[in-house]
């Protein structure tokens, strides 16, 4: 048994390393080729430059790249801030009031999570509210968007903290917002952690809605700005890797410092559901 056991371990192993090749190729190559000169990066290969180029990352640099990161920054901070305080309110107000409207209405968010984004609608909305076209507006989308997921992990969460707790708070004087600020928005740290790292990636990355939504160039995120080097430089493979690079490395970051926090919070949901 122990036999078949190191067996089946092994082809496993085997087959994670396939699956991890298949990852990693592309991500070297287009690393590689951030570094290459144009003739080199057409080739799309994993060798290694035969004369590093560090002059495309400046170039790539002097096309706007630093409006669009401060725009990146700005919409992805903003929508993580509006999709997590809210998603927690709305979490606690579900979970502890518990009544059947409260259920439907749980059910009715959640149903948010395979909804479809309509442009059409969306548009014709924000026109009429006056925001289209507009950052802010795009938060207010992707609030909307990224609410349901967020709103449903908050809920597993709070349906783990003890409603003792909330008893002795109320006794304490600890009554309505008071009770959700000081009492359970302490204890949801794992949760705000995850959700708000997993929305910033989201929302950093976002690429189709951006397209439809920001009518003017000088709003466009990185991965718009990236669409639209693509088109400006399509056979200058060397930039676009390069491009492409530098959009990554925030998310990277913030990853690679929040990655145990994402861990552990999901581990946490997971048993407290």
């Amino acid at each position: 048994m122990n036999k078949r056991i190191k067996t089946m371990n092994r082809i496993l192993e085997v087959i994670l390393w396939v699956f991890s090749i298949v990852i990693i190729y592309p991500m070297l190559m287009v690393l590689l080729s951030s570094f290459k000169s144009k003739a080199e990066a057409s080739y799309l290969s994993i060798s290694l430059p035969s004369e590093w180029h560090f002059e495309n990352y400046l170039t790539v640099l002097e096309k706007n790249f630093i409006q669009s990161l401060l725009n990146s920054v700005f919409i992805s901070i903003l929508s993580v801030i509006l999709i997590v305080t809210l998603s927690a309110f709305l979490g606690f107000f579900i979970v502890r009031r518990d009544t059947r409207g409260c259920r439907i209405s749980y059910k009715v968010v959640t149903l948010g999570i395979i909804a479809p984004f309509a442009a059409l609608p969306t548009i014709q909305l924000l026109q009429q509210i006056g925001i289209y076209g507009t950052r802010v507006g795009l938060c207010m989308v992707y609030t909307a968007l990224y609410m349901p997921f967020t709103t449903m992990m908050f809920s597993g969460f709070i349906k783990g903290i003890p409603r003792e707790l909330d008893e002795a708070a109320v006794m304490d004087g600890a009554v309505g917002y008071r009770l959700f600020l000081k009492v359970i928005l302490p204890l949801l740290s794992p949760a705000i952690a995850t959700t708000g790292v997993l929305n910033f990636m989201w929302v950093w990355n976002e690429l189709q809605i951006p397209l439809y939504l920001l009518n003017s160039s000088a709003k466009w995120t990185l991965p718009l700005s990236v669409y639209n080097f693509y088109g400006q430089f399509s056979r200058s493979w060397n930039l676009v890797c390069a491009n492409v690079v530098l959009v990554s490395i925030p998310v990277i970051i913030v990853y690679a410092f929040a990655q145990k926090w994402i861990i552990s919070g999901m581990t946490a949901g997971a048993v407290k559901g």
